[in-house]
């Protein structure tokens, strides 16, 4: 008698706490959160490529060498340009003093300290330009080598050594997708989103969200160790499903969950995400 009133009460609590969590599932697919294109900013050769493809690489990491040798001659040519230029500064500022103390005295017009005021002013204004040539000059050499623009896993190369790139093409050389975290994106029916709006008590979707518990279900049934919340959805119904998409952002540290992967995604409403 005493086990049978167990079995009971172990029966009403399992009854009671699969209503409250109102499980459903949907067929999902992990997509990534963050893909970036690597491309070169400078027309160059290519002289080496430091990656393979697959592994992971971190953000300003160098990808690709460029042949620098155009760059280094315009670098040199434009510092040449702004000392050449400095020069003629300090002789042109050496000449406005001295016209300038001179017309003091009286000894010279002011005329021609108007002159030597207009010739510095000519001369710092070469200088400025061939400052802003030589800041050019070393931005393309510093783009003489492609780094990756964030960190993740990088695709193999498109170009191989020898290959001419330019970058008004931009070709894409390569991609780096960040896999931790990843989204796993999956559709709900509207009318199914409304009926749980009504069951949560809650007044809008973010409300919604922070009482609902996402578990990812991988292929195969095992469940994926990381549980999480609805982060977003889209803002329209498609009309032919009649269904919005969901994303929410999931923990992958051991990238277990890879870019188009399908999945089953288990929605429980008044769970605690872990």
């Amino acid at each position: 008698m005493k086990n049978l009133a167990i079995a009971l009460l172990l029966t009403i609590a399992a009854s009671v706490s699969a209503a409250a969590q109102d499980v459903t599932r949907y067929e999902g697919r992990i997509e990534a959160k963050e893909t970036a294109v690597v491309s070169t900013q400078f027309d160059g050769v290519i002289a080496e490529v430091l990656f393979v493809g697959g592994e992971r690489v971190e953000a300003g990491q160098p990808l690709i060498l460029l042949d620098p040798f155009d760059a280094e001659i315009a670098l040199a040519a434009a510092r040449a340009q702004r000392d050449a230029a400095q020069v003629q500064l300090t002789g042109a500022e050496q000449e406005a003093d001295r016209a300038a103390q001179l017309t003091t005295r009286g000894v010279a017009s002011a005329a021609r300290r108007d002159a030597t005021e207009t010739n510095r002013a000519a001369a710092a204004a070469q200088l400025a330009a061939a400052e802003a040539v030589l800041r050019q000059a070393e931005r393309d050499m510093e783009r003489t080598v492609i780094r990756a623009p964030v960190a993740g896993h990088i695709s193999r190369p498109t170009v191989a050594v020898g290959a001419f790139v330019e970058a008004e093409a931009g070709s894409p050389l390569a991609a780096i997708v960040s896999l931790d975290p990843v989204l796993v994106a999956y559709a709900v029916p509207y009318a199914a989103r409304l009926d749980t709006l009504r069951q949560a008590g809650a007044n809008t979707v973010s409300e919604l969200h922070n009482q609902i518990t996402l578990t990812i279900e991988l292929p195969g049934g095992a469940a994926y160790a990381e549980t999480t919340r609805p982060s977003f959805a889209s803002a329209e119904v498609d009309p032919t499903t009649g269904a919005v998409t969901v994303w929410a952002e999931v923990a992958n540290p051991d990238t277990l969950l890879r870019p188009g992967m399908a999945v089953t995604v288990r929605s429980a409403l008044g769970e605690t995400p872990q």
